[in-house]
């Protein structure tokens, strides 16, 4: 059985629904670990901006959450069989398939493109992004525009080669909206990550 490892809050119906139909698996047993289940937000909350990761609670509004509280967490999660950590941010572990592997990896195989925008749920992430992805592009943009929440775009990116979608809880009806906005490509990290699993799982 697959596991999904969430940092945020459990169930994850707006994410793993539609990565398992991506993976062409949508009937595959699963089940959820929630990293913020039960816990009180002022233990898990960001000290500052490099410390931040964005997921979603429950009832669907945004959760903040330390990014060193994260990885103290995964440290302790005991997980049998094949876990998958549902964000997009970078840590280390052997014991998880991480999204921020993965995705290294399929752009690292890439040819370098011109212009590249990278989209964060939050502005306070972009200086992270851009650490980690600036290197897609000869001309890296960074915008926010959160899944969780009415957020409006202000850019153009119609000129764009790619734009990526830098949070799991970005799925196909924002790959849409943002198509709608480019003629370049628009990739989310769930799609990567189905892909991934889908290749992984045969």
């Amino acid at each position: 059985m697959i596991c999904f490892i969430t940092i945020g809050e459990t169930p994850r119906d707006d994410v793993i629904p539609e990565l398992l139909n991506l993976m062409g698996k949508p009937d595959l047993p699963y089940r959820e670990i929630g990293l913020i289940d039960g816990v009180d937000p002022s233990i898990y909350k960001p000290s500052n901006d490099d410390d931040l990761l964005v997921s979603r609670k429950r009832d669907g509004s945004v959760a903040y959450i330390s990014h060193r509280w994260v990885v103290e967490q995964l440290s302790q999660i005991e997980c049998e069989g094949l876990c998958v950590l549902l964000c997009t941010g970078e840590f280390e572990s052997e014991r998880f398939i991480l999204p921020y592997r993965v995705i290294d990896s399929f752009f690292s195989a890439m040819p370098k493109l011109d212009r590249v925008t990278v989209v964060v749920p939050e502005l306070q992430q972009c200086a992270s992004a851009m650490k980690r992805w600036s290197k897609v592009g000869s001309r890296t943009n960074c915008v926010a525009f959160s899944p969780y929440r009415s957020s409006e775009l202000s850019v153009d990116l119609s000129q764009e080669q790619l734009v990526y979608l830098d949070c799991m809880g970005f799925g196909l009806k924002h790959e849409e909206f943002f198509r709608t906005k480019t003629s370049g490509i628009v990739l989310s990290a769930r799609r990567i990550l189905a892909n991934y699993l889908r290749n992984f799982l045969l």
